[in-house]
């Protein structure tokens, strides 16, 4: 069995991640660079990207590789497989070169207090623009 969830650095999930890793369920984060996709929606803001936190930049400056990297690399470093949205072929080929490293305990421990519990996919809210309600939660 497949889970797939919204997951990114402010929306971790790790109690549910626990329970499907104890389950056997594999779980697939959509979303894995948080708010890209939604502003165009107006369902966030440019200042709500995971991207720009200084402690994303640190990490990839360490490691010398993208913010976009680094949380692709934590998602997948912590147990789900992500799926990132691109359409531009140089952000496809880079979105695939995670696996040439491997973020230390001191990294992985720096982006767990990026949680947030911030959800920007909620079928209850984009739901009422079509006469429906739809709460995931």
């Amino acid at each position: 069995a497949v889970l797939q969830i919204e997951r990114h650095a402010y929306l971790q999930q790790s109690k549910l991640l626990r329970m499907c890793r104890e389950e056997g369920i594999a779980v697939t984060g959509f979303s894995p660079l948080g708010s890209s996709s939604y502003v165009e929606l107006d369902m966030a803001t440019h200042s709500d990207s995971v991207l720009t936190e200084a402690v994303v930049a640190g990490i990839a400056n360490k490691h010398g590789k993208s913010p976009a990297q680094v949380v692709l690399r934590w998602g997948v470093q912590t147990g789900a497989s992500v799926i990132p949205k691109s359409v531009k072929k140089h952000r496809l080929v880079e979105n695939l070169d995670i696996f040439g490293f491997s973020l230390t305990d001191e990294d992985i421990e720096q982006l767990t207090t990026l949680e947030r519990g911030r959800r920007f996919n909620d079928p209850g809210s984009f739901t009422r623009s079509m006469n429906s309600f739809c709460p995931i939660y």
